[in-house]
């Protein structure tokens, strides 16, 4: 029971974090940009994106002009929902799920202290902010600002929720050997 108790806690303290990531700290918005007509925009993208999805300006890149603008676009022409509810319950199973991933990633490791347990989850957080957004910095010319703040985030999360999985997880004391072999 206490082991469940501090799973479901780990997901909530990610759950935590990011409400005040996205809804509190002004970090995230610092590094987007606003139209300076939105509903014109708004308009434009409900004209020629008739589904949710994403959209690419030019659709392919070797259709792209050098100069000629670019876009990466996430379109939702009817709108977020109404309700925040489902997508907290949703991100909450999300952060549930990551836990009991990075609580068996850990599992497998041997020789950790405590802090070293954290820091092995936090480094997780790392790889998961940047194998998520560095190929939009390189292959759409995100802003570095941007995925930086991402990462930064992520690490956050994850070195937060790696001090209540730290405690879950116990120091193993076996030996975990990495066997590479070459195929002939």
């Amino acid at each position: 029971m206490k082991k469940t108790a501090a799973v479901i806690v780990s997901a909530i303290i990610l759950l935590a974090w990011g409400s005040v990531s996205w809804m509190v700290l002004p970090w995230h918005q610092m590094v987007a940009n606003k139209f300076t007509n939105e509903p014109e925009v708004a308009k434009v993208i409900e004209a020629n994106a008739p589904k949710p999805g994403i959209y690419y300006l030019p659709f392919s890149h070797k259709d792209h002009e050098a100069g000629e603008t670019a876009a990466f676009v996430n379109a939702l022409p009817q709108a977020y929902p109404p309700s925040m509810a489902n997508q907290l319950l949703t991100q909450f199973l999300g952060d549930l799920v990551s836990v009991l991933i990075v609580i068996y990633l850990l599992s497998q490791t041997a020789g950790l202290g405590y802090w070293g347990r954290v820091g092995f989850v936090a480094s997780i957080g790392a790889a998961i902010g940047l194998i998520s957004h560095f190929p939009y910095w390189n292959w759409f010319g995100f802003p570095t600002l941007y995925v930086a703040v991402i990462v930064i985030d992520s690490l956050i999360a994850w070195f937060l929720a790696g001090l209540m999985i730290a405690k879950l997880v116990a120091r193993n004391t076996k030996k975990v050997t990495l066997r590479i072999g070459v195929i002939d």
